[in-house]
């Protein structure tokens, strides 16, 4: 899925163009516009035959996009020719309308059928299943065709665009189950998010890129597996107790990190719960432990750990307390609840994090963490190299629409995060980043290397990324020596 966030803020889809195996939702595009108040999702793409995806998310600002989940991919890279299929267009409508029916609103008290457009980043070219509200679409049959705007991100989202709130899938869809379905359940739900009182938010994870959070988070990974498979209550009790200990050393040690790790679930990890118990995946379980076990070998963590928590928590709490959504204070997070809903008395010291450890392999994970950790600090340093003391373009993105890949996000605090994969557009024009961009913590600024960058006829060429600017803008120096930046032109 894509990755919306409403502030300048959602992954890879099985069947779509993804760099690793990451949940459907999770490899979405994620959109987000710089003017709200979210953490960037995305998914990248579904391995079909595991029912997995990542989103990638669009979340709109000026552009009014309001992205749940995106699938990040350039359009830069994308073929010429269209890969819009008409007959498949609407054979994922009639589906999803035949999933959202089965449903009839008991998942979240609202029905998730609704406007679903499919649309090629290659062309622009979509096909969707009702007319624009606003202004009127090409008819052809029973489907409706058009281009869609360049302000408008593509991915997989909701994108308000044309009087409506809509389902943005990227064509080509999964033809395969149940990674069509879940992606279908899971953007619809982005679309009605807003109404159920779970609004995309904005949250940074710097915690799950150190050495110690991905430590726990992994460890947490492990035990809900285990739980989810348990068929004895009391191991499965004990394998949850497990996850909440893991989860809540690492919050003791990151006191900020509860907090946002929470509103991710809320968002991105209910997303993805609801794909799955929505599915009718007959081994919808076996699908969700074998995605948990892909979830150990994440190489970030950032913006993508909620497709994987997310619905281990809910389904997990399904078992414990079915009617757990009607009762449930949105403020409340999945893990507290469930703790809560069993009764547990959870501990955070490292004696119970020592003693839950050696149950999943704890010392061999701590290993390769810890080298990892060696070759990540080589990479952090060149990338502060680039784009924090070296020469770098900055682009004013404070209320741009984004769209990127949440499984290529790096924290570099205090500045922010550097996304491998991103496309910002904003009034004057498009940046295309296809290596390293680093995005301010704010999401006003987003920074590319300057060294070698060369002129082209509509803008800047550098390593890894393209600006290209609308007529009224201008290339002009920075405040550092060695710096550019755009302005209106005078």
């Amino acid at each position: 899925m894509l990755v919306n966030l409403r502030h300048a803020s959602h992954a890879i889809l099985p069947g779509q163009p993804r760099a690793a195996p990451v949940p459907l939702a999770l490899s979405r595009h994620i959109v987000v516009a710089s003017s709200f108040t979210m953490a960037p999702a995305a998914h990248l793409r579904r391995s079909a035959e595991k029912g997995e995806t990542m989103a990638s998310r669009f979340i709109g600002g000026y552009a009014g996009l309001l992205a749940a989940s995106l699938l990040l991919l350039s359009a830069n890279g994308a073929a010429a020719r269209s890969r819009l299929d008409t007959g498949l267009a609407m054979a994922a409508f009639e589906h999803a309308q035949s999933l959202c029916e089965a449903d009839q609103g008991r998942a979240w008290g609202v029905s998730l059928c609704g406007p679903i457009i499919i649309a090629d980043p290659a062309t622009r070219e979509f096909i969707a299943n009702m007319d624009g509200a606003d202004a009127p679409l090409e008819r052809d049959g029973e489907v409706f065709k058009g281009r869609l705007p360049d302000t408008v991100p593509i991915a997989n989202t909701a994108a308000r665009w044309n009087g409506r709130v809509w389902t943005m899938l990227i064509a080509p869809v999964p033809k395969d189950e149940p990674a069509l379905s879940i992606l279908l359940m899971h953007e619809a739900w982005h679309r009605i998010q807003d109404q159920i009182g779970l609004a995309a938010v904005n949250a940074d994870q710097p915690q799950l890129a150190t050495e110690a959070g991905r430590l726990s988070l992994r460890l947490e990974l492990r035990a809900l597996s285990a739980a989810l498979a348990a068929t004895d209550p009391t191991e499965r009790r004990v394998a949850i107790g497990d996850a909440l200990t893991f989860r809540a050393w690492r919050n003791a040690r990151f006191p900020e990190s509860a907090t946002a790790e929470d509103a991710m679930e809320r968002h991105e990890g209910l997303a993805e719960y609801s794909g799955r118990i929505l599915s009718r995946d007959d081994a919808m379980i076996r699908h969700l432990t074998d995605h948990l076990g892909r979830g150990d070998r994440v190489r970030e963590y950032a913006r993508s750990f909620a497709y994987y928590t997310g619905p281990a928590y809910g389904v997990l709490l399904d078992a414990a307390s079915p009617d757990w959504k009607a009762t449930w204070d949105r403020r409340e997070g999945l893990s507290q609840m469930l703790s809560k809903t069993l009764g547990l008395t959870v501990t955070s010291d490292d004696e119970a994090f020592a003693a839950s450890g050696r149950r999943y392999g704890a010392a061999t994970v701590r290993a390769e963490e810890a080298a990892r950790a060696l070759e990540q600090s080589a990479r952090i340093a060149a990338l502060r190299a680039g784009l924090v003391e070296g020469s770098v373009l900055v682009a004013p993105v404070s209320g741009a629409n984004f769209s990127f890949d949440p499984n290529t996000v790096t924290p570099l605090p205090p500045e922010g995060a550097v996304y491998g994969v991103i496309r910002a557009a904003a009034d004057w024009g498009v940046l295309d980043v296809e290596k390293a961009a680093l995005l301010s913590r704010d999401w006003s600024r987003l920074s590319v290397a300057h060294n070698g960058a060369v002129p082209t006829k509509d803008g800047l060429k550098g390593d890894g990324w393209t600006l290209t600017l609308k007529p009224d803008w201008a290339l002009t120096p920075g405040p550092r020596d060695g710096d550019w930046t755009i302005r209106r032109r005078p």
